[in-house]
């Protein structure tokens, strides 16, 4: 009997472990690497993030990494200013809004998205 209960027990183990490790594995972000792009000197930097703003068009900023990230990251939208003076790039088709300090920006480039 006591055989059965230890048998049980480990068969329980093992399944609560794998189905752990499953959801673990589901759950997970994939992980997407950047291809690096060129830093660009300060000035281009500003001078295509004036264009991007005034005309509004839809950018793709390569940002340095920050806090949580470990390389650079790509993120997409337009660009907004909030009344502070805060740069904001929003992405409405994923619902996003990314705080954006203009110095953590390594590249930027217009793109087009096929609606």
């Amino acid at each position: 009997m006591q055989n059965q209960q230890s048998n049980l027990k480990l068969i329980s183990k093992n399944l609560h472990a794998s189905y752990r490790q499953f959801m673990d594995d589901f759950t997970a972000a994939p992980t997407v690497v950047a291809p690096l792009l060129p830093m660009m000197p300060a000035f281009q930097r500003d001078l295509f993030l004036a264009q991007a703003h005034t005309e509004h068009y839809q950018i793709m900023l390569q940002m340095q990494p920050q806090l949580t990230e470990s390389r650079p990251y790509n993120i997409h939208g337009v660009l907004k200013t909030l009344g502070s003076g805060q740069l904001v790039l929003v992405n409405r088709q994923l619902h996003l809004t990314h705080l954006v300090d203009p110095d953590a920006i390594r590249y930027i480039k217009r793109v087009w998205f096929n609606h």
